[in-house]
């Protein structure tokens, strides 16, 4: 009768021959001690002391070990334990044996602890083997992913009951967060709160925009040159008597300078036409004439800019220079003056009689330097305003060009000049109030008006018509300048200086009187030279 294996035959004899190709075995009896249905397995028996090797006994596993301990605590498992396990699982693989797949696993506790040495990537364990009812860990296929909650394997049932059947592995899908998708950025014409690029304005809106970007340059400039100007012609000058005190007439020096009042439009053609013939007909006189209408700014100039000797002419920007100083409180009209030694001088006036040591006011002395043509109150008034230096200063911060004092009057050498321009210059400005006030002003014309010499300007001129000037006389100059007020209310200024020889002098004044008589009919009536009816002063 056949012998009968037990159940589990099979697997002793793979046991037998894992254990062969392990390392050298006692030699075993092919007689099984083992009853084909205990169930139970029993430890390997000593041998007997006759040496006796008890028969093979059913291949003992070792037990299973936890897959979450760490690769350094779990030891390799043996080819025999390999082959046992994977006949279990799959019958096949003992005919056709294959190498255990490695899966990579790790443990959640130990996966990020790993990750920085793997730059981002899943830590696996290259050499634990999964077990065949063991779920595969998802962690280590996604390491973002939460970690996913396994069922752990039903119990083993013992090995004396019937084979166990292959379970599937539970793989659970794992999930992966998907990466956020990025939004794309607008582009620089899409991005909103930009405005449009310049091209898109219409071409008429950006010429305007320039157009009023170019007006705007242009007044800030001319404000900003304006102001260069006037502080570059502006000017301070001090001046101190020799005791070290500063001279009454230093306000009047600190004066900023005060442009031109003469407001020229057109020269008059035909008025020039005959001053020229008159000016030029006598050889020996050199004239210098200029003439303005204060009303339209029409003028006449012949050598109007050239320099002359002034004579008494000068005195006219002394006495606006003492008002000046008057309104700035550095003079008083009733301050006491001492006449000295120094002081007297011939020529016109009749100061020059009084004894050293008079007493005058000064308004009083103001008046004797104008109105009779006083050379020694002329002197005196040189000396209050702070002397010849000061007023130069002067006399250039107010635009007088060719207006010039150099010596003490009467001048006779004729070393102070002047120009028929710069006198018509400092009456204008007087008229219109840039120098002095108001009240000085008409203080000024009012003097003026009181010259006793009126044999020059005013021999021109009809019945009602009203004159404020100055003359001016020496051996070779004669010279004649003031404003005329019409009798059908115009107004103009008119200054005329002419050199002669010595001993000369009535071609010198008939000149100037025939050039007041052509502008009084001009003016005045409308009527050319040769229809001249004037009836002119005695």
């Amino acid at each position: 009768m056949a012998e009968r294996f037990p159940k589990r035959s099979i697997l002793s004899v793979m046991s037998s021959i894992a254990s062969a190709n392990s390392g050298p075995q006692p030699p075993q009896s092919g007689a099984s001690t083992e009853s084909g249905k205990s169930s139970r397995r029993r430890p390997p028996q000593p041998q007997n002391s006759n040496g006796e090797i008890p028969t093979s006994e059913t291949a003992t596993f070792p037990p299973q070990t936890s897959r979450s301990r760490s690769r350094a605590k779990s030891p390799a498992p043996t080819p025999a334990e390999l082959s046992a396990q994977d006949f279990l699982s799959n019958p096949q693989s003992a005919i056709n044996p294959r190498k255990p797949k490695t899966a990579k696993t790790t443990k959640i506790g130990e996966a990020k602890s790993r990750q920085p040495r793997k730059k981002g990537l899943a830590a696996v364990d290259m050499f634990a083997f999964p077990e065949p009812n063991s779920p595969v860990s998802t962690r280590a296929s996604n390491p973002i992913s939460e970690p996913e909650t396994t069922t752990p394997p039903p119990a083993r049932k013992s090995r004396a009951s019937a084979p166990p059947e292959s379970i599937p592995d539970p793989v659970t899908a794992p999930k992966v967060k998907k990466a956020p998708v990025p939004k794309p950025r607008p582009q620089a014409n899409q991005r909103p709160g930009k405005r449009s690029a310049t091209g898109n304005v219409p071409p008429l809106v950006y010429a305007t925009r320039l157009l009023i970007l170019g007006v705007g340059m242009a007044v800030i400039c001319g404000t900003l040159l304006s102001v260069v100007n006037a502080v570059s012609r502006s000017g301070v000058a001090t001046q101190e008597t020799p005791a070290g005190q500063k001279n009454p007439a230093d306000s009047a020096v600190a004066a900023p300078a005060t442009p031109e009042a003469l407001q020229l439009n057109q020269e008059i053609a035909a008025l020039k036409t005959e001053v020229q013939v008159i000016a030029t007909e006598n050889a020996t006189l050199t004239a210098g004439i200029f003439l303005v209408d204060l009303d339209t700014g029409s003028y006449v100039n012949f050598n109007g800019d050239a320099p002359f000797a002034s004579a008494s002419t000068i005195k006219v920007p002394i006495l606006v220079a003492f008002f000046q100083a008057v309104d700035e409180g550095k003079i008083q009209l009733d301050q006491v003056l001492t006449l000295k030694p120094e002081h007297i001088v011939g020529g016109s006036g009749d100061m020059q009689d009084d004894a050293p040591g008079e007493k005058y006011s000064a308004l009083e002395v103001a008046k004797k330097m104008i109105v009779v043509s006083d050379n020694t109150a002329t002197n005196m008034m040189v000396e209050l305003l702070g002397g010849a230096e000061v007023l130069n200063q002067q006399f250039a911060n107010w635009g007088l060009r060719a207006t010039v004092l150099h010596n003490k009057l009467p001048d006779l050498e004729g070393t102070n000049t002047s120009s028929p321009k710069d006198l018509i210059n400092i009456i204008a400005q007087v008229d219109r109030g840039n120098l002095v006030s108001v009240k000085s002003r008409d203080r000024i014309l009012q003097i003026m008006r009181q010259t006793k010499n009126d044999s020059l300007l005013p021999r021109g001129l009809g019945e009602g018509a009203v004159i404020a000037h100055k003359t001016g006389n020496i051996n070779t100059m004669l010279a004649d300048a003031g404003m005329v007020d019409l009798p059908n209310g115009k107004r103009y200024l008119v200054a005329v200086m002419v050199k002669h020889p010595p001993e000369t002098e009535k071609p010198a004044q008939t000149l100037i009187r025939d050039i007041s008589k052509m502008s009084y009919r001009y003016l005045n009536d409308g009527e050319t030279p040769a229809e001249s009816k004037v009836k002119i002063k005695n």
